[in-house]
C-alpha cells in the first residue's frame, strides 16, 4: 500500500465542501437527545460544558491537520503504515474500520428508534434499515463529489431545522440559567466528556484530505464547520435549559423533539413529526460518508473492490441493526461508542502528533548520520 494517494482530478473536491461534510457527520442523530446526558453531569451549567467541549473539538481539529500537512497527500491508513509498519499499522486501521462500522450501526438504529417512537410505533425495523442503507449504498458508489452534494442538502436541512427553536425561546425562563458556574470544574469536565460522541466525526478529514484540491484552505473550512456545529449545539442546549425544568430535562429522552411540540402553524400541525421525517436527509449523508471511509479502508488494506465492499458492508450493518430491540440495548450501544469516540476523536490525534514527531526526528537523525558517514569516507579517500 502506498502511503500517499494521488487521486485523479475528477475525483477531487474543493476544501469548501468540508463545511457541509463535517457538519453532517457531527450533528446527525445526536442533536435530538444529547441535553439529558450533559445536564445529568453539569446541571443548569450544561451549556458551559458544551462550550468547553467545542473548544477541545477545535484543538483536536488543528492537531489532525498538523499531522496531515506533514504528509501532503496521505490518509490515516497510509499514515498508520508509515509510522507503525505494515502489521501494526494494518491492525490499527482494521480497529478503525470496525469502530466506524459500530458508529454506523449506532446512527442507523438510533434514528430508527426515534422514528418508531414519534411517527410509526409499529414500523418494521428491517424495512427502514433497508431504505436508509439502500440510499447510502446508491450515493456511496457514485463517488466523493456526489457525497459532497448530498451533504450540502443535509446541511440545509440541519440549519432550517434550527430555525424552529425560535418558538420555545418565547416560553423559556432565563432565570433557569442562574446562578452561572454553580457546577464544579469536575462536573463541567464530566459534562464535556458526555458531549464526546455528539461532537465526534470531524476526524473523517483524515480520509478526505488527499482528495482536496486546495489543501491550504482546509484548516479554515474545517474550523468554520466545527464552529457552526458547536454554535448550534450551544444554542439548542441553552434553549433546552430555559424551556425545561431540571427534573423535566433529566426525564426527557428526546428533548429537542419535545420542544417542537409547541410549534404550530395554521396550515401544519404536529411539526415534530414532519421534522423527524425530513431529518432523514441529515442522517443519510453521515452514513454515506462513514460507508465511504470504510470501503476506502478495505480497498487500501486488502485491495477489495469498492462496490463489493459496499454491498457486504450494507448487509452486515443491516443484520447487526436487527440485534437491538429495545431502548436499554440501544442505550448500551450509545454508551459504548461514546467512550470509543473520545479516544478516536480527541485522544488519538495527540498520540499521532507525538508519534509523527518521534519517528520523523529519528529518521532525520539517521539521515544526518548517513550523510556524515559518507562525507567522512570521502575525506579519508
Amino acid at each position: 500500500m502506498d502511503v500517499r494517494i494521488k487521486p485523479r482530478p475528477n475525483k477531487r473536491i474543493q476544501s469548501f465542501a468540508l463545511l457541509f461534510i463535517i457538519c453532517n457527520v457531527q450533528i446527525g442523530i445526536g442533536v435530538f437527545g444529547f441535553q439529558r446526558y450533559v445536564a445529568r453531569e453539569a446541571g443548569h451549567d450544561a451549556w458551559i460544558s458544551v462550550l468547553l467541549a467545542g473548544l477541545v473539538c477545535h484543538f483536536s481539529g488543528w492537531m489532525i491537520l498538523r499531522v496531515l500537512r506533514r504528509y501532503e497527500s496521505a490518509d490515516l491508513y497510509g499514515i498508520h503504515q508509515d509510522l507503525f509498519g505494515r502489521w501494526i499499522g494494518g491492525a490499527l486501521s482494521i480497529v478503525l474500520i470496525l469502530y466506524y462500522v459500530i458508529v454506523t450501526v449506532t446512527i442507523l438504529r438510533t434514528y430508527i428508534e426515534a422514528v418508531q417512537s414519534w411517527i410509526f410505533p409499529e414500523f418494521p425495523t428491517w424495512l427502514l434499515a433497508v431504505v436508509l442503507l439502500f440510499l447510502s449504498w446508491y450515493a456511496g458508489i457514485s463517488g466523493l463529489r456526489v457525497i459532497a452534494g448530498v451533504s450540502f442538502m443535509g446541511f440545509l436541512v440541519i440549519f432550517a431545522f434550527s430555525m424552529l427553536y425560535y418558538n420555545p425561546i418565547q416560553y423559556g425562563q432565563w432565570n433557569r440559567l442562574l446562578p452561572i458556574a454553580e457546577a464544579s470544574p469536575y462536573q463541567l469536565f464530566n459534562g464535556a466528556v458526555a458531549m464526546g460522541f455528539t461532537l465526534s466525526g470531524f476526524e473523517i478529514v483524515f480520509f478526505l484530505y488527499p482528495y482536496l484540491k486546495d489543501k491550504e484552505k482546509s484548516q479554515k473550512y474545517m474550523q468554520l464547520s466545527m464552529l457552526l456545529t458547536n454554535a448550534l449545539y450551544l444554542f439548542i442546549m441553552i434553549v433546552t435549559t430555559i424551556f425545561f425544568s431540571q427534573d423535566q430535562l433529566l426525564r426527557s429522552v428526546w428533548s429537542s423533539i419535545n420542544m417542537l411540540k409547541i410549534v404550530k402553524y395554521p396550515f401544519l400541525e404536529r411539526i415534530e413529526v414532519l421534522a423527524m421525517g425530513v431529518w432523514m436527509f441529515a442522517v443519510v449523508p453521515g452514513i454515506i460518508i462513514l460507508t465511504w471511509v470504510i470501503s476506502r479502508g478495505m480497498r487500501r488494506l486488502f485491495n477489495f473492490e469498492h462496490k463489493k465492499v459496499l454491498i457486504i458492508f450494507s448487509i452486515g450493518v443491516f443484520v447487526v441493526s436487527l440485534v437491538f430491540h429495545n431502548r436499554q440495548q440501544i442505550d448500551m450501544l450509545n454508551n459504548l461508542i461514546s467512550k470509543m469516540s473520545l479516544i478516536i476523536s480527541f485522544v488519538y490525534p495527540i498520540i499521532l502528533n507525538i508519534a509523527v514527531a518521534v519517528v520523523w526526528s529519528w529518521r532525520q537523525r539517521q539521515a544526518n548520520k548517513g550523510e556524515g558517514g559518507s562525507q567522512h569516507e570521502q575525506t579519508s579517500n
